[in-house]
């Protein structure tokens, strides 16, 4: 127990002075009214005479509580909480979901996630910093007047937080650090006491690049897609991400990043994302797409240097052995596997079907030539041309994507769309999709004919499957989820469908057979769980 003797000692020079002037008083040695006002006079000096009393022993101080923690600063920001990411490359200034959004942008780099603000530079989550990435060390829990922290790495101060007073509001500190191992010690003053606490942090930042094509980067999802839903009308201005590329963060690899950043707070995720609607191996990946533009290989260099990649997330393959060639001249001919292409890639080939198992063939090949860009210095373009290699990290992966079976309905059977016939659809799934596809797979004929095509070549998706031969993750749930599963969902599976069907002739065509948002969205939870499996 604390004993208050300066309140005690005053207590009693209060009590003598009083008892003096009762005990006058008592014995008229003034008269009564001088008494009084002396009595009255001395009353109001006491305040004064206990303030200016040294106090003997101070007022026992608070216990101080020492208690603390740290979390990763979001480098995959969702300023409005709808589910896709939010970067600082500008937002319209007005109408961002509407049909037509403003031309104008505003904000861009100012270094605040505004909501349905587009990536930076079209392709980065957040901004990379070889200072570190940005760490939230909070004392809010603490109990005290002041606070300070302390950083160590290998047993060196390398930061520090100084003392600084304890408030609601000014609990927190923000600092940069890189990855790895770090002793935080929290140490809280009340007056002169000190309580400390110690704990070990694991900065880490999961670098998740995104490769590929238009089932990689979103085609058919900008960041207004809900209007065009609402009102599919032909005046209808997309706002991408990129826009040459069709970029969208409402791509199923850029959800699933989200995703991946929301699972904990202490780790944060910074999204690289180079897919573009229309690559394939030679005119993306290892070669460049459009005029002026590079390869992907070479834009990911260039945002990221030498850091450690974790995961590559990439869909490719499709445009390779012909898809859009394929849903065309499915579209305008009878016994479409029989036709020949008029359209490249495939019109070099006698039919489609040849067409398409002469470019699966050459798949395998195409993926190996990719991986040499990942696991040592032959990163080779197409033309030839050296190409910067990248680095993955201990034990980064590089997981690619399956692509989902279009041709089925909600009950599972085979589709009929528009002028493209239950056969047609059949002779699809079999020999592009299907990993295992049936060798002769007979097409039946719209004269009911019975033609034996070739499938030796294997598929698309068995392709796919086989690059984990190469170190890689394929992603073979997408399919599984799609393809064999008791219920389609496939261009005709109404609202059970992932799947645009044709999204117009004309005014927003891109979207015609690509995922919708419940495909994109489906298939991100698809990546994600993938992710988790592999380790993230």
């Amino acid at each position: 127990m604390v004993v208050d003797t300066a309140h005690s000692h005053k207590s009693e020079i209060f009590s003598l002075r009083t008892s003096t002037v009762a005990t006058k008083i008592a014995s008229c040695a003034y008269p009564v009214h001088m008494a009084i006002k002396r009595a009255l006079v001395i009353g109001a000096l006491v305040p004064v005479l206990l303030a200016l009393l040294p106090a003997t022993v101070s007022r026992a101080a608070t216990t101080p509580v020492a208690q603390g923690s740290w979390s990763m600063v979001p480098q995959s920001k969702d300023a409005n909480k709808d589910g896709f990411i939010d970067g600082d490359g500008g937002v319209p200034q007005s109408g961002a979901l509407s049909l037509k959004p403003s031309g104008t942008f505003v904000g861009a780099g100012n270094f605040i996630a505004q909501p349905n603000e587009r990536l930076i530079g079209g392709s980065l989550s957040w901004y990379l910093d070889d200072a570190g990435f940005p760490v939230t060390l909070n004392a809010c829990k603490s109990k005290g007047d002041t606070f300070s922290w302390v950083v160590q790495r290998g047993g060196k101060v390398v930061d520090r937080v100084a003392f600084t007073k304890l408030k609601k509001n000014k609990c927190k500190s923000t600092i940069k650090l890189p990855e790895g191992l770090h002793s935080l010690t929290l140490t809280v003053r009340s007056g002169a006491k000190i309580e400390r606490q110690s704990m070990v942090a694991n900065i880490s930042n999961y670098l998740m690049v995104v490769m590929g094509d238009s089932y990689a980067s979103g085609e058919g999802n900008p960041r207004n897609v809900d209007a065009w839903l609402k009102n599919r009308t032909r005046s209808f201005e997309p706002y991408w991400d990129e826009d040459q590329c069709n970029r969208s963060v409402r791509g199923a690899p850029a959800q699933a990043a989200l995703k991946l950043e929301k699972m904990s707070n202490k780790t944060s995720v910074t999204l690289v994302d180079v897919s573009c609607s229309g690559a394939t191996v030679a005119k993306g990946i290892l070669g460049p797409q459009y005029r002026g533009l590079s390869t992907q290989i070479e834009s990911v260099n260039v945002l990221v240097g030498d850091r450690k990649i974790d995961a590559v997330v990439m869909s490719i393959g499709g445009n390779d052995v012909g898809f859009a060639t394929i849903l065309t001249t499915c579209a305008l001919q009878v016994n479409c596997p029989l036709a020949k292409a008029t359209a490249l890639p495939l019109s070099g080939f006698t039919t489609i079907a040849s067409g398409v198992q002469g470019l699966t063939a050459g798949l395998a090949s195409s993926y190996s030539a990719i991986n040499k860009c990942f696991t040592d210095s032959s990163c080779q373009g197409v033309q030839d041309q050296k190409l910067p290699g990248l680095s993955l990290s201990d034990g980064g992966t590089v997981f690619l994507n399956s692509y989902p079976d279009v041709t089925r309905s909600q009950t599972g059977e085979i589709c009929s769309y528009l002028t493209i016939t239950k056969e047609d659809f059949a002779w699809a799934q079999d020999s592009i999709l299907n990993p295992s596809p049936t060798n002769p797979f007979v097409y039946q004929t719209a004269r009911g004919a019975q033609v034996p095509l070739n499938n030796s070549a294997g598929s698309l998706n068995g392709a796919i499957a086989n690059t984990a031969q190469l170190g890689w993750q394929p992603i073979m749930g997408t399919w599984i989820n799609t393809g064999t599963e008791p219920i389609g969902h496939g261009v005709c599976a109404g609202d059970q469908s992932w799947i645009f069907g044709l999204t117009g002739f004309s005014g927003f065509t891109s979207g015609s057979f690509h995922p919708n948002p419940l495909g994109q969205s489906e298939m991100a939870g698809i990546i994600y769980d993938e992710m988790v499996a592999s380790g993230f």
